[in-house]
């Protein structure tokens, strides 16, 4: 076997899991809803199939999270799911059935997210160790009746978890969630019993272990999501602090496992691609290094097997928590065993579909895995042979191109797929080119990888032409064809087009991009959408040496996540680029661009050798259109269709080669 650490069971308090792959905890908006929206609802089927795809995927344990222990806690976001009512049993059961179907373990994150809490619909006050904010509202202090009832409240919820046939507990004490306030000297100000020294800041977690641990009995396992590094320096907890923590809780023999997490709450949970992979590991090690016989596990950006095996043989963890590397491949584990491990489709670290989406109260999706949220319909076993294979040709190796030619060749047709150009992947090969988002590429290298092993035909160089996809008889043909960027294109935030773009020196973002090296000293670059495309663009030329103002009439790019802006727009003004918010480009002269301040009204000038617009493009549906009426089954798909985001091409693909 490739990964003999991977693949070794692993013993965890009264249960024992198969082997070291953990699928942690995270919130996805799969509950289902309660009568009310706005109020929590319970966990359910939707959340089963998709926590069971992962498990038949391989996986040792799975964790669902987060279940909330009070009603005070209970609305973070929308559709949190209730632990503390009875009433949850049933739901509970069907998770864990599922789960256990497929011979995994089945956790449950138990959570009151203490100050990270707001009353936007409840009304409620935000409850905290002491008067510290820790989201955006100044919390209430938690009387000694109140610590209390919380405790308490674990103790109802985690019960409700084992009689619905969870395996494991694991409390949230991390990501500044409310037993990590209690713990960190930063949050925590009391001066009570619960304050002050390490034993009493420890004092309300271990009342909720004692509790909890009390009423599951000793057929469950119990363990924290441990804070193992607030980031701040001395000012927080680091992972020294952690480690004599972890060991305190093993002393009183409390804990049978420690997964442990890096950093705090809001940006900084859910680390995109501009961060190195296995950041959080050194805190796990450390904790590990400290403890005796606790299972410690590692997290954060650890994507591939053979970092999990190079963790485990180092002996920094005793497991390692996956998370969006099994959203975008619920196989990751069967593949590394089945020696399999190059077809993984890795996670990316975008953050579009999964962060991205709850940020904007939507359920998780993945960008490069189109059945996440959707397993009954598109998940394992819904990818069936055609009743009669068929020939079809795909024109476009973008991604919604290799997208509809795999998943048409999973099918069992006969799939030729034609592109223009000499290599495979379409806008991906130019968006991989921003500082910091080279893995991009996976976009496109996972699905040129699957056509090959597919067996589908693949032509380069070919302009196809609809006379040249009508000499191949298709029964179908999939147009992918994509679209381009365009100066003018029209924009929510900004008039277009601009006086004076129709100039030569003035260009669309992807014509800069492939001229990199013909742009002159000094670049104004306009970002009309809010999206990466500037700001990468800006780091990039700023590298080279440029003079780079970059003008967006937004205050911040809203089509971005918030831990994709908080990492990507400082680099960009660290490497030079000149960053102006709320502000229009009003005109472009002779090499020369008149920036408008929206919040003044103040004009300013500067000299430019090139101005750089990003706009939305266009689609380049010619060719669809010339088909149209002259096929059998005619499909378009991505920006073919209108020049969105990769997701959307993708899933556009996706759907089309299970369709023709």
């Amino acid at each position: 076997m490739e990964f003999p650490r991977i693949f070794s069971p692993l013993r965890i308090g009264p249960v024992r899991s198969r082997n070291r792959i953990v699928f942690g905890a995270h919130f996805t908006m799969f509950t289902e809803p309660a009568s009310r929206w706005g109020e929590p609802g319970f966990y359910g089927q939707r959340l089963g199939r998709y926590l069971a795809e992962r498990a038949r995927g391989g996986v040792g344990m799975v964790i669902a999270g987060q279940a909330q222990v009070h009603p005070t806690t209970a609305y973070q976001m929308s559709n949190n799911a209730v632990a503390w009512d009875e009433a949850a049993i049933p739901h509970f059961e069907r998770v864990t059935s599922q789960v256990h179907e497929h011979g995994a373990l089945a956790f449950i994150q138990l959570a009151h997210n203490g100050g990270v809490n707001h009353g936007t619909w409840s009304k409620l006050p935000a409850l905290a160790p002491s008067h510290v904010t820790n989201y955006t509202e100044p919390p209430k202090v938690l009387e000694r009746d109140e610590i209390r009832e919380l405790v308490e409240y674990f103790a109802r919820s985690a019960k409700n978890a084992a009689a619905g046939g969870f395996d494991g507990i694991e409390l949230h004490a991390a990501h500044g969630y409310l037993i990590h306030e209690f713990l960190s000297p930063r949050s925590n100000k009391r001066t009570d019993e619960y304050g002050g020294p390490l034993e009493n800041r420890m004092r309300f977690a271990v009342e909720v272990l004692e509790a909890v641990r009390a009423a599951v009995g000793e057929r469950v396992a119990v363990g924290l999501r441990l804070v193992g590094d607030e980031e701040r320096g001395a000012a927080g907890l680091t992972a020294d602090d952690a480690a004599e923590i972890a060991t305190r809780f093993e002393s009183l023999g409390l804990v049978d496992f420690l997964n442990v997490s890096v950093g705090l709450s809001g940006v900084g949970m859910v680390r995109p691609l501009y961060s190195p992979h296995g950041l959080g590991v050194y805190a796990a090690h450390t904790v590990k290094k400290a403890v005796h016989s606790t299972p410690v596990f590692a997290v954060h950006r650890i994507l591939t097997p053979e970092e999990v095996e190079g963790i485990l043989e180092r002996q920094e963890a005793d497991a390692v928590t996956l998370v969006r590397a099994l959203i975008a491949d619920p196989e990751w584990v069967n593949k590394a065993q089945r020696d399999r491990a190059p077809t993984i489709r890795r996670c990316t670290g975008s953050n579009q579909g999964c962060y991205g989406n709850l940020l904007q109260g939507l359920p998780v999706s993945c960008v490069t895995n189109p059945a996440v949220g959707r397993e009954d319909t598109l998940g394992y076993g819904t990818l069936v042979p055609a009743a009669s294979p068929k020939r079809v040709v795909v024109v476009g190796g973008g991604p919604a191109g290799l997208e509809a030619a795999w998943v048409a060749a999973a099918r069992r047709h006969r799939v030729t797929l034609l592109e223009r150009a000499s290599r495979l992947g379409g806008k991906i090969r130019l968006a991989q080119m921003l500082p910091g988002r080279e893995e991009l590429a996976d976009f496109a290298d996972w699905r040129a990888g699957e056509c090959e092993r597919r067996g589908v035909e693949i032509q380069l160089g070919v302009e196809a032409t609809a006379e040249s996809v009508l000499a191949l008889e298709p029964a179908a043909v999939i147009v992918a064809t994509g679209g381009y960027a365009t100066k003018d294109g029209s924009a929510k935030w900004h008039p277009m087009p601009i006086p004076g773009s129709e100039q030569d020196f003035v260009l669309d973002h992807e014509q800069a991009l492939r001229e990199l090296d013909s742009l002159g000293e000094r670049i104004v670059i306009l970002d009309a959408v809010g999206h990466i495309e500037g700001i990468g663009l800006g780091e990039l030329l700023a590298r080279m040496g440029k003079q780079v103002s970059l003008a967006m009439p937004l205050p911040t790019p809203i089509n971005l996540d918030a831990e994709t802006v908080a990492a990507a727009l400082p680099r960009a003004v660290r490497a030079g680029v000149r960053f102006h918010p709320t502000t229009v480009l009003a005109s472009i002269g002779d090499h020369e661009a008149t920036l408008v301040d929206l919040l003044s009204g103040k004009p300013h000038k500067l000299p430019v050798d090139h101005v750089v617009i990003r706009t939305h493009g266009l689609p380049d549906d010619a060719l669809y259109l010339a088909l149209k009426g002259r096929v059998q089954e005619l499909v378009r798909v991505g920006d073919a269709v209108a020049v969105r985001l990769a997701d959307r091409a993708i899933f556009d693909g996706h759907i089309a080669g299970r369709r023709v």
